[in-house]
């Protein structure tokens, strides 16, 4: 009998980033947070490892046992840098021997980077919304939980750390109908794998006219389409017959298979984009992007997809060796990178107690452009679509015609940030 705890056995999906030592692997991602106030560092730290006991799926490190990867528990405390220290901490490879989270902090805003082995962007909301909560009760300030919130005193679920992708192998399954044999349009990387420049997009969804106030609860078939055609617009002559600008979007799969795992649970599904903004109704573009996305969206077509993933994956960590094993991965991710033109990741409405959100001011997260030269999410917060756009094109000429795109079309939106950074890098042993 195996009584090694659940949430030190690495699940499927997250393992496959675990053995990737290719800088676009895409295998750190960060989530922001800003505040009204300065932020305290050592009061931070202090709510962090409070709360470490109640999410032990995040207080573990890496140790490798053979040929394979595996989670040990944390054993020195969260320390939470300065943004100044952020090049050093990853250049000091104490990101993965020591733990596979790291959070900085720069004035008013902490940033949070999660290993993709460790959860997703979904996945890892409401650890982020548990340690602001504390830290806002530990500073003084009038916070009050209406349930939503997970506290020192929640109970631990083994089901947080459950391998629920794996669980869709038993689902029944049936191939969707495709909307096309369509190939991808690449775009180079402009400036390397090193500094990305991250844009944020804010879309007031009360003020949006026109036809796409109809496609707001879908909010992907409205930024998809209205980003591709930014492309087209950004860089003449890249069309070329035959190749489409292809989306990759990652669905969140919790909505379809309830769980409260932490873990990462998704699956992408290809957009692909032949019914310019510009030639046709935008109505019939928004519908047209709503109807392939929703074909795919069906259970049983996400569990064909899953299900798909779960064999690949599975021939491939089942390789004998540890350097065999990462070179499958880095040909899987290479693949990967050559079947669309940019991501998307929505994550939907944010819920937290009113008394909190008072005291937050963004929201969000920022997915490197590894993959991609582009990585979009969206999430909902106090009523804005908020779209992050990260790109290594450190210009914002794609950002610019995206949102006087949207503006044309009577939705207001508007840049309020840009600003460049580094993501965290990891290596495996």
């Amino acid at each position: 009998m195996n009584d090694t705890p659940e949430y030190l056995t690495p699940d499927l999906l997250g393992s496959s980033y675990l053995y990737s030592d290719t800088a676009r692997a895409n295998t750190v991602f960060t989530f922001v947070a800003g505040l009204t106030m300065a932020v305290d560092r050592k009061l931070l730290e202090k709510a962090l490892n409070a709360l470490m006991p109640r999410f032990p799926q995040f207080a573990v490190k890496l140790a490798r046992k053979g040929e394979y990867l595996v989670y040990e528990k944390m054993t020195s405390p969260v320390t939470v840098c300065d943004m100044s220290e952020r090049a050093l901490f990853s250049s000091s490879r104490v990101f993965g021997r020591d733990r596979l989270f790291a959070v900085f902090v720069n004035h008013k805003t902490v940033y949070f980077d999660f290993h993709r082995a460790l959860t997703d962007e979904k996945g890892v909301v409401p650890f982020v919304r548990a340690v602001l909560f504390h830290y806002l009760q530990l500073g003084g300030y009038e916070v009050e939980n209406d349930g939503s919130i997970i506290t020192l005193r929640s109970e631990y679920h083994d089901i947080e750390a459950d391998d629920a992708f794996v669980r869709l192998d038993d689902i029944p399954a049936s191939r969707p109908v495709w909307y096309m044999d369509a190939r991808a349009l690449s775009i180079p990387h402009l400036s390397g794998t090193g500094e990305y420049r991250v844009t944020r997009i804010h879309l007031p969804l009360s003020r949006i006219k026109g036809e796409a106030r109809m496609y707001t609860g879908m909010p992907s078939t409205i930024v998809s389409p209205f980003f591709a055609q930014a492309l087209t617009d950004s860089y003449p002559g890249i069309e070329v017959p035959g190749e489409y600008i292809i989306s990759y979007i990652q669905v969140n799969l919790r909505q379809y298979f309830p769980t409260t795992t932490f873990r990462p649970f998704f699956v992408n599904l290809p957009l692909a984009y032949n019914r310019k903004i510009t030639e046709y109704p935008v109505a019939t573009v928004l519908m047209s992007q709503k109807k392939l996305l929703e074909a795919q969206l069906k259970t049983d077509a996400l569990a064909y997809n899953a299900q798909r993933k779960i064999s690949l994956l599975d021939n491939i960590l089942g390789k004998n060796s540890l350097p065999s094993r990462i070179e499958a991965v880095n040909a899987m991710m290479k693949k990967k990178s050559e079947e669309a033109t940019f991501s998307l990741c929505n994550i939907g409405n944010v819920i937290m107690p009113e008394s909190m959100l008072q005291f937050i001011t963004e929201f969000y997260p920022a997915v490197p452009p590894s993959l991609f030269p582009f990585s979009l999410s969206t999430i909902n917060f106090k009523g804005e679509l908020v779209i992050t756009v990260s790109s290594s094109d450190t210009g914002s000429r794609v950002c610019r015609q995206f949102v006087s795109l949207l503006r044309q079309y009577d939705m207001p939106a508007y840049i309020s940030e840009n600003y460049n950074t580094t993501p965290l890098e990891y290596k495996p042993e």
